[in-house]
Order: C-alpha cells, then sequence, then structure tokens
C-alpha cells in the first residue's frame, strides 16, 4: 500500500478526483434554476429526482471522456450506457428507458458506438428511445436515461455515525490498460440485472439512507462526495477495503469497477444489507463510517491522515447544496 501520506497525496493529485472539483463554475450559473418546486435535493446526487404521484421520477445523464470514445468506440458506447444504469440504481430505483447523444467524424465509427450502447441496452434491459447525432464531428458518447422508484436512496441523507459499506463486484478483469475494472461484460443480462436489483430492494426495505455508484474518482473519491452531499466528514480504515488479488491497492481505489456502490448504513442494518448483496457474489464490507468532523480522514495500521477537510474546500458540492 505504500506510506499513508504519499497515497494521500496521490489521491489528491488523481485527475478522477480534480476534474471533480470543475463543476463548481458551472453550478454557479444554475443557482436560481434548479428547482421550481419540482426537486428534492439540489444538484449533486447521482440523479434528479422529480415528485410524480406515488413515486419518483429519476433522471441521470453521463458522458465518455472523448479521447477515450476515440480509441475504444465500441467499450466507451457500452459505457455510456452502464454508468447510467449505474446512475439510476444507486439512487434506489430501476432504469426505464435512455436517449443519447453521439457525434462521430465517420459511419464506422458512429456505428461501432452505437454498437456499444445496443450491447449494454440488451444486457441491461434498457431501451434505448431516441437521441441526436452529430456526423463529422469529434467523437463523442454521452446517454440520459430515466428510471422510476418508490423508495430512495439519497446522498445527502447520510448521517454521523451510519456505517459506510462498500459493495463491489470483485470478479472480473482490468480493461486494457485503463484504470478501469470490467465486471459487467461477460455476464448474462439475468445475472446483472439481478445484482443490481439489490439497490432498490435496500431502498424499499429501508436498510439505508445514502449511497453512490462508484464513479471515475474511484471508491474513496466517491466516499468523499457522499459524504459531502451528507454535510459529514467520515473515517475510513484502508485495510478492510476489499480488492481483487492481483491489483494494486493505490491502482484498485482509483478504478471505475463497472458494478460498485458506497452506501450509508445504519449499524444495526450492516449485517442485513451485506447479507442481500453476498447472495447475488457481491463483497459487501464496512470501511468507515460518517462523522460530524468535516475532515475525511484515512485510516491505514497506525498511521492516519486527513484527504479532505471541508471547512476548507470542497468537491462537488455547490454553495446552495447540502
Amino acid at each position: 500500500m505504500g506510506t499513508l501520506h504519499s497515497l494521500i497525496r496521490e489521491l489528491q493529485d488523481y485527475i478522477g478526483i480534480t476534474r471533480k472539483k470543475a463543476i463548481q463554475s458551472p453550478l454557479k450559473a444554475f443557482q436560481n434554476v434548479w428547482n421550481f418546486g419540482s426537486t428534492l435535493d439540489p444538484i449533486g446526487d447521482d440523479a434528479a429526482i422529480l415528485v410524480t404521484g406515488n413515486e419518483y421520477l429519476l433522471l441521470a445523464c453521463d458522458a465518455i471522456y472523448p479521447q477515450l470514445v476515440a480509441v475504444e468506440p465500441f467499450w466507451a458506447g457500452y459505457c455510456s450506457v452502464l454508468v447510467s444504469v449505474n446512475d439510476i440504481y444507486a439512487m434506489g430505483g430501476r432504469p426505464t428507458a435512455a436517449v443519447n447523444l453521439l457525434s462521430a467524424p465517420d459511419d464506422n465509427m458512429s456505428e461501432t458506438i452505437a454498437q456499444g450502447m445496443a450491447e449494454a441496452c440488451r444486457k441491461y434491459g434498457v431501451p434505448m428511445v431516441g437521441g441526436h447525432y452529430l456526423p463529422e464531428e469529434t467523437a463523442g458518447v454521452a446517454t440520459a436515461m430515466v428510471g422510476r422508484a418508490t423508495h430512495l436512496l439519497r446522498c445527502f441523507h447520510g448521517r454521523p455515525g451510519q456505517w459506510l459499506m462498500v459493495a463491489v463486484d470483485l470478479e472480473g478483469r482490468q480493461f486494457k490498460d485503463y484504470l478501469q475494472w470490467d465486471s459487467t461484460s461477460f455476464r448474462t443480462p439475468q445475472d446483472l440485472q439481478s445484482k443490481l436489483a439489490v439497490l432498490p430492494m435496500i431502498a424499499e426495505l429501508q436498510l439505508a439512507t445514502a449511497a453512490r455508484d462508484i464513479s471515475n474518482a474511484g471508491l474513496i473519491g466517491t466516499l468523499a462526495m457522499l459524504a459531502e452531499a451528507s454535510e459529514c466528514g467520515a473515517r475510513v480504515d484502508l485495510n478492510s477495503i476489499p480488492k481483487p488479488y492481483n491489483v494494486d491497492f493505490s491502482k484498485w481505489i482509483k478504478m471505475f469497477p463497472g458494478y460498485g456502490f458506497i452506501l450509508a448504513v445504519d449499524p444495526e442494518h450492516a449485517g442485513k444489507v451485506q447479507t442481500l448483496f453476498q447472495k447475488e457474489q457481491i463483497t459487501a464490507k464496512v470501511i468507515g463510517e460518517l462523522t460530524e468532523d468535516p475532515n475525511i480522514v484515512l485510516h491505514s495500521e497506525e498511521e492516519t491522515a486527513v484527504l479532505f477537510n471541508w471547512s476548507r474546500e470542497s468537491l462537488v458540492v455547490g454553495d446552495y447544496g447540502g
């Protein structure tokens, strides 16, 4: 694992985390228009929540790095659907339909990206119902997805004293030399959808209050985003974090895992949550807790160090968040 302080510096400089902070500038423009009475929480969760009668409508949107699209067009198309699917499930919902924005310099590239999206749609059982195509342009892909939920997991609803649990699929392989763990492409649609269905089940049983899917910010960065939105700090035991046996620890905690979620769980519910994931062959472990202190504190053996201090900095929550 290396020394804790060198790991802290590595995470603070990691582009998957530093790029998250860039959202502060555009967020300012939406300060007075994000809520006209129909949303429950500020911008900042994995999906927006709209109240519609007896259920909630969820809206998520994700884009893939253009550099990845240009080099790995099929995988980028596939991941553009995968990440939006994860956003909906992380909220306790089930995805209903998707639309896309696709750009490509030629027909071959556009078809390859679209084939990747179509493959993910088949695996996750989500229809692609429309979108917009820009021909003869730089390769790019993004999706927006709608989902529905009866109960929610809201990242603004974590509380001090709750345990932080990671749920991750350790079976798989690194995708080429990217910081991406492929735990999905080889699975059947039934297997994938059954594993993801644990999230809305947890929400409906009210076994957790908050969740986030592990994004390109990695496991620690995603945990920090959940804590910040809940106006909490966190203490994290690095030695408790599960990982594949053949992957370096510092690399693993920066990876996008394909299937990975952070949940805030009351201690008395942790065993039930763990059992639900384990029934689907998903590794679930408590790795820390939310605290009243504004610091994200990492602990490893005899070492302790602060990664973020919310009294001095912000990651993804704007002035109107929380």
